[in-house]
C-alpha cells in the first residue's frame, strides 16, 4: 500500500478543511432552496450524510455534489422535488421538460 493511500495528508487532501466547507454550505442552505450550478431549476434542500458529515442535498437527489448547490430565492420549480415534498403531482413549470413515469 502506498503512503498516500494510508495517510490522507500525504495525498494533499485536507479533510478538516473539506468538512468545514461542507458544514458551512449546510448552514447556508438549511431548510431553503437551491439551484445546481448555473441551472434555473429551483430545488428543495434536504440533508443527508456524506462521508460522515451532514450535508445539503436536493430532495430529488439530482445533485450528488453538495458543493455544486447555490442558494436560490423563490418557489421550488423542480417537479420531482415538489412530488417528494408534497406527495402530489404538479404541473410542469414553464421551460422544464415533463418527466415520463
Amino acid at each position: 500500500m502506498s503512503a498516500s493511500a494510508e495517510d490522507p495528508a500525504a495525498s494533499g487532501v485536507d479533510i478538516e478543511h473539506l468538512a468545514a466547507v461542507l458544514v458551512r454550505r449546510r448552514r447556508e442552505l438549511a431548510g431553503g432552496t437551491a439551484v445546481i450550478g448555473a441551472s434555473g431549476v429551483v430545488h428543495r434542500v434536504h440533508e443527508t450524510v456524506w462521508a460522515g458529515v451532514r450535508v445539503p442535498t436536493t430532495a430529488c437527489r439530482a445533485a450528488s455534489d453538495p458543493l455544486r448547490l447555490r442558494p436560490a430565492h423563490g418557489p421550488v420549480t423542480c417537479r420531482r422535488c415538489l412530488r417528494r415534498t408534497t406527495g402530489r403531482d404538479t404541473g410542469v413549470p414553464e421551460g422544464q421538460t415533463e418527466l415520463s413515469v
